[in-house]
């Protein structure tokens, strides 16, 4: 077997893509974990980083090996896990996109508690589309076009894009008030999902159509935020988006010319679905989002910028 401290140097530095990120997170030096990546690297025979002056970046063989050792030290997790949780709070690690945690989640959170106080929750906030197979996580909330294969999924509810800006932007000359005055502004784009305008315009026949300008940011809130400050229009996802605070400054420039629909859904391993406490928060999501979908409008009359 290889040395372990130099596996886990080598799954921390692989995870973040960084020496420097990985010692922060072991608590050592950047140069312990190179000299620790460089022993295993000898230990098989074959290099695990390509190394330049600013970054390190896994070669084949690198992420191969990685995605196994990332599963290995996951299940060790999970095992120690159960053996420490005789007796105690079962923890339950899920993992979510960061719009629907800070507007939806959270705010129905105090509920689950009060009904579960057995379970302890640790909440992932990302916009990258977690991996059962590598990382330490047992419930996915996603947002795709259609289920992800080989898990147990359950559909939480449809979502369909509309555009978002602030009222100013739909008065005076350039006022937005139909889909191709969208030339006359900057569109927000979210970085995890580039293509959303463009299948958006393509959608609805204006798939030649170019900006004044583009604007991008890393996370949805933080677009809802741009937008409502006038700085352009982004794709908001109704009738989610409506549950968050800024939404109230946002308002619908025209209505959508086309159902260009995703949903979200709650995902996990089949091997889980036994688990008290993954039944217990499945269960439990599923009727509160049943009861927000008889409750929630598409689009709220308020919103609609010329009611």
């Amino acid at each position: 077997m290889p040395p372990l401290t130099a596996l886990r140097a080598f799954v921390a530095a692989g995870s973040h893509g960084s020496f420097q990120d990985a010692a922060r997170e072991l608590g050592v030096t950047p140069s312990a974990i190179s000299h620790q990546v460089r022993a295993l690297e000898a230990w098989l025979e074959a290099p695990l980083f390509t190394r330049t002056a600013r970054q390190v970046t896994l070669t084949a063989k690198g992420r191969r090996f990685l995605k196994d050792i990332e599963g290995a030290f996951m299940r060790i997790r999970k095992g120690a896990d159960r053996v420490r949780g005789d007796g105690r709070k079962a923890r339950l690690r899920v993992s979510a996109l960061p719009l629907f945690t800070s507007a939806w989640l959270i705010p129905r959170l105090a509920d689950f508690e009060e009904r579960h106080p057995e379970i302890t929750l640790a909440i992932e906030t990302s916009n990258r589309i977690a991996d059962f197979e590598r990382d330490d996580i047992d419930v996915g909330i996603r947002n795709l076009r259609a289920p992800t294969p080989g898990l147990s999924v359950r559909k939480l509810l449809d979502v369909r894009p509309v555009p978002l800006c602030a009222r100013k932007l739909t008065i005076g000359a350039n006022a937005l008030r139909r889909p191709r005055d969208l030339a006359n502004h900057a569109l927000i784009h979210i970085s995890a999902r580039p293509e959303s305008w463009r299948d958006w315009l393509t959608a609805i026949g204006l798939g030649d159509l170019k900006p004044k300008r583009d604007l991008t940011f890393d996370t949805v809130p933080a677009a809802l935020e741009a937008a409502a400050r006038g700085h352009g229009v982004t794709l908001g996802m109704s009738p989610l988006v409506w549950e968050a605070p800024i939404a109230a400054s946002l308002v619908v420039p025209f209505a959508p010319a086309v159902d260009v629909a995703s949903s979200y859904y709650i995902v996990h391993r089949k091997a889980d679905a036994a688990r008290p406490e993954v039944k217990a928060f499945v269960d439990w999501l599923t009727a509160e989002m049943a009861r927000f979908v008889r409750s929630r409008p598409q689009v709220p009359k308020t919103a609609l910028a010329r009611e």
